[in-house]
Formats: C-alpha cells, sequence, structure tokens
C-alpha cells in the first residue's frame, strides 16, 4: 500500500517541489528531490505577469454555471424516470446510457461546427453548453439511481397534504437524496475544471481560456517555462483538492448509495 501511495502522490510532490526550486536548480544535473531553498519568484511571477488569474475565474464561472444547470436539468429528470410512466422511457434510458459510452473525440467537429455556424465560439455559453451536453447522461443516470431509493409513499402522502409535483420533488425527493447531489456535483465540479480539450478547441481568445488551457501559455516554441509552468499546476490542483478533502465523506457515501441503490 505505502509502494501504491509513493506511486500516486510522487507527482504531485514534485510539481510542488519544482514549482519552489529556482531555475538553476530545475535545470541541475542530476535533478535534486528536495529544493536547498525555496523561492516565490514562479508564484509572483503567474498572479503578476500572466493571465492566470482570468483563467482562474473563467474556470470558476465556467465550473458552477455548469454544476447548477446539469444539477437542476438531471433532477427534473431523474425523477420524471422514477416517478412517472410514458412511452418511449426504455427508449429514452438506453439512449442515455448509449450517451455516455460515446468518447468526446467523436463530439468535438460537430460541436465546433455547430457553435461556428451560431457565432457562439470564444464564448462561456458554446463551453457550458458543450459540457452540459456530455455531463447530462452521466448525471441523470447516476441521480436515477438515487431517486428509486426514496420511497414512493411519500410522495403519496405529501400529495394527501396537497403538494404539488414541484414541490414533492423540492421539498422530499432532494433533500433525501442530498448525498448524491453532492456525489454528482463534485463529479462535475472536477470534471470540468481539469478539461482541456474543449476549452482549447472552441476557445482561441486569451481572455477565455480556462486554467487547464492556460497552463499550455507557459509552452511556446521557444521553450518550456518550467517555474511557471509547476506553479500554475499546483494553482489549477489545489482548488480540486481541497474540494475532495472536504467533501470526502459526503462524496464517498453518495457513491456508495447510489451503487446500492440503483
Amino acid at each position: 500500500m505505502a509502494f501504491i501511495a509513493i506511486i500516486i502522490l510522487f507527482p504531485l510532490y514534485w510539481l510542488l517541489v519544482t514549482s519552489l526550486k529556482n531555475n538553476a536548480e530545475i535545470f541541475a544535473t542530476p535533478p535534486t528531490l528536495f529544493s536547498k531553498q525555496f523561492s516565490w519568484d514562479h508564484y509572483s511571477s503567474v498572479f503578476r505577469t500572466s493571465a492566470i488569474p482570468t483563467y482562474f475565474y473563467n474556470s470558476i464561472v465556467i465550473a458552477v454555471v455548469t454544476i447548477a444547470v446539469v444539477l437542476s436539468v438531471a433532477s427534473l429528470a431523474a425523477y420524471s424516470m422514477t416517478r412517472y410512466k410514458f412511452k418511449g422511457k426504455l427508449t429514452y434510458f438506453t439512449i442515455i446510457l448509449f450517451a455516455q459510452v460515446m468518447p468526446l473525440t467523436t463530439l468535438i467537429v460537430p460541436l465546433y461546427i455547430m457553435w461556428g455556424k451560431f457565432q457562439m465560439l470564444n464564448s462561456y455559453t458554446s463551453i457550458i453548453l458543450s459540457y452540459c451536453a456530455i455531463l447530462l447522461p452521466m448525471a441523470i443516470w447516476l441521480l436515477t439511481g438515487y431517486f428509486k431509493g426514496v420511497p414512493k409513499d411519500i410522495d403519496e402522502a405529501a400529495t394527501i397534504d396537497g403538494c404539488s409535483s414541484l414541490g414533492i420533488l423540492f421539498r422530499m425527493v432532494l433533500p433525501l437524496a442530498r448525498s448524491g447531489l453532492v456525489a454528482v456535483g463534485l463529479t462535475v465540479c472536477i470534471t470540468v475544471w481539469q478539461e482541456i480539450m474543449i476549452s482549447m478547441t472552441f476557445v482561441s481568445s486569451d481572455a477565455m481560456r480556462t486554467l487547464p488551457a492556460g497552463i499550455n501559455t507557459f509552452i511556446t516554441r521557444s521553450g518550456i517555462q518550467w517555474g511557471p509552468l509547476n506553479a500554475s499546476g499546483i494553482v489549477t490542483t489545489l482548488p480540486v483538492l481541497l474540494i475532495f478533502i472536504v467533501f470526502q465523506k459526503a462524496l464517498v457515501k453518495g457513491l456508495t448509495a447510489g451503487a446500492t441503490k440503483g
């Protein structure tokens, strides 16, 4: 277990140590596992002379809006799948399952052509809608499993008390399935935060780049700026690690509940 942990954590350790080395230590031969003198110059360079703060803001906006849209639409769809009988329900669910296994590379070109015709490239809208389209099948499938675990007796009792369908969803079902909502929300957040293909393809404006795409600006024809590159890597990774640490129990509980109830 210790060996496996070292293999998993060493890249993160190397990223952190390299970001704190000066240029002489970074290019030293042989490379050193520890920095003799920690330097914050690369972090200062990242925040003062690069557009990383702008990329960070873009990533936050896109992640927050995508999470809100995906959870809202997926909750309504999953509630309909578990509470109502309608024509084509099985076909609809089969399409959702099929959509999950489609590789992202097959969607990039059609989406690019579509957003280009609508003149929506280089915008939050094209990126957010693309993420929503890709992540919604997964979110609907997972939330359907969580909602199946909520007893329908609650719906009947609430209906007798005069509660509407939306009232039952928001007042009864969603609170009881909050662990599932947390798990799905975190999954969407982490996926959007680290995704690079869509943000690199649909965005050419430097002001609209997200963090993963923005890091590539440190890789140029003249060379690679290893110090700022590793520092920006830490800046990108740290929020995801903090979110995972804070919500670790809720995430594990939600995923376990979904696997059991689904």
